[in-house]
């Protein structure tokens, strides 16, 4: 009897165990969860008009389930000499009361970035048009729809994001035009 009884319990303790793949945080070497980012440098924008655009092609595709979130890189912190990464969409305003846009779209074989202006490109400081640095950062769009009404991580963090997804500087891709 008392070997029954110490079955029936073994059953019973390993029915209730269950495999848990729960991808709401990652943890490093998690096989299924993988983000990537690249870095797209030297990037000038056409000053000929009042907008403008980049495509960077991605190879291979990524998957439909992916999503896309795009940083500039906006000099260096004055404070820390950290690098400051502005998510797009960013709008600059200046004094003149003109404004300069920043934004993006993708689809799964290309992200476009577009510079947009209520003026002639041309006619301010190249600090905006020429020589940009953009990080793309590739994160699978799943984890945040498993009935979550808002990511898990605030995508506007460039900081936040690469710690969450434990992406490392090391792990960068660059992408020339």
């Amino acid at each position: 009897m008392k070997k029954i009884l110490l079955l029936f319990t073994a059953a019973g303790l390993l029915s209730l165990t269950s495999c848990n793949n729960d991808d709401d945080v990652v943890v490093s070497g998690d096989g299924d969860t993988i983000a990537e980012n690249y870095e797209v440098t030297n990037v000038n924008f056409a000053t000929g008009g009042t907008s403008s655009s980049i495509i960077i092609p991605l190879n291979p595709n990524i998957a439909s389930s992916d999503m896309i979130v795009v940083y500039r890189y906006d000099g260096a912190d004055p404070d820390n000499g950290n690098d400051v990464w502005r998510s797009l969409p960013t709008t600059y305003y200046f004094n003149d009361g003109s404004f300069l846009d920043y934004n993006f779209d993708f689809s799964i074989d290309k992200v476009v970035i577009y510079l947009d202006g209520d003026f002639n490109l041309s006619t301010y400081p190249t600090a905006y048009t020429q020589n940009q640095i953009f990080r793309a950062l590739i994160i699978p769009a799943y984890l945040t729809a498993t009935g979550k009404q808002s990511a898990p991580v605030d995508l506007t963090n460039y900081d936040a994001v690469v710690k969450y997804y434990n992406i490392k500087d090391s792990d960068i891709k660059t992408i020339k035009l």
